[in-house]
């Protein structure tokens, strides 16, 4: 891509910016993908080429079809039919993150499902999908995203949540914008490590639908101050411009 409009080189900015909390917070590791919409064509999305998340600038920046190709020849993550596929199903969602984030992965394997425990985490709904891939493809996969039918099935999944775990592998968080995304991110990542706390202590008083629909609204519009304060901290960190 040899030109970018003006909203669209934001959207850039944004990956690159968002992949740097992500990974100054723990939430994303070497092997993890933030993407956007084309704010200028709602049937393309830009992901980052292939390379380790900790090397990403704006002009590594790849943009795909709804099928999850590109005419770009650089490498490309086996993991973007994850990304194609979700926003096929959801017009709705302009960011797509896919992580292995640490607090969350145990609730990938087992049979305890993660719900909201606190105000922070309202948006994750009554409790997050989880996506088997042994359901429909066995038990000998390698527990990847890298297919059209399988990812179809975990965008199924997620159905019209704003997270779903693949299970024995990660995480997927959606959300209409890339700083919702981060924000999600990094509370799902809390509550996780929230609840897996609240287990060892006792019984859980998991939010109520009420506090889920009431909590969520508000929390839900305080998106740019963590935004806001992730960027300072990788400032001062001397990570960011």
């Amino acid at each position: 891509m040899t030109t970018t409009t003006p909203a669209q080189q934001t959207v850039f900015e944004e990956l690159v910016t968002a992949t740097k909390i992500l990974l100054h917070e723990g939430i994303l590791d070497p092997f993890g993908h933030i993407s956007a919409r084309d704010p200028e064509d709602p049937q393309s999305f830009f992901l980052a080429q292939k390379l380790a998340p900790s090397h990403i600038t704006t002009g590594d920046i790849q943009r795909f079809n709804m099928e999850g190709e590109t005419e770009d020849n650089r490498p490309s993550y086996l993991e973007r039919y994850i990304h194609s596929e979700i926003y096929k199903a959801r017009p709705d969602v302009h960011c797509v993150l896919h992580s292995h984030s640490p607090a969350v992965l145990p609730y990938c394997f087992t049979d305890q499902p993660l719900r909201p425990v606190t105000h922070m985490g309202a948006f994750l709904g009554d409790a997050v999908p989880v996506y088997e891939i042994r359901d429909k493809h066995g038990d000998a996969t390698d527990l990847f995203g890298g297919g059209h039918d399988v990812c179809a099935d975990i965008a199924e999944a997620l159905g019209d949540y704003p997270v779903v775990l693949m299970a024995r592998h990660g995480v997927v968080n959606v959300g209409r914008s890339v700083r919702e995304v981060v924000f999600r991110a990094f509370y799902t990542e809390q509550e996780a490590k929230a609840q897996t706390a609240g287990l060892q202590i006792g019984n859980i008083k998991y939010l109520s639908p009420g506090e889920i629909e009431t909590a969520g609204k508000l929390v839900g519009a305080q998106i740019d101050r963590g935004w806001d304060h992730w960027t300072m901290t990788l400032r001062q960190a001397g990570l960011l411009a």
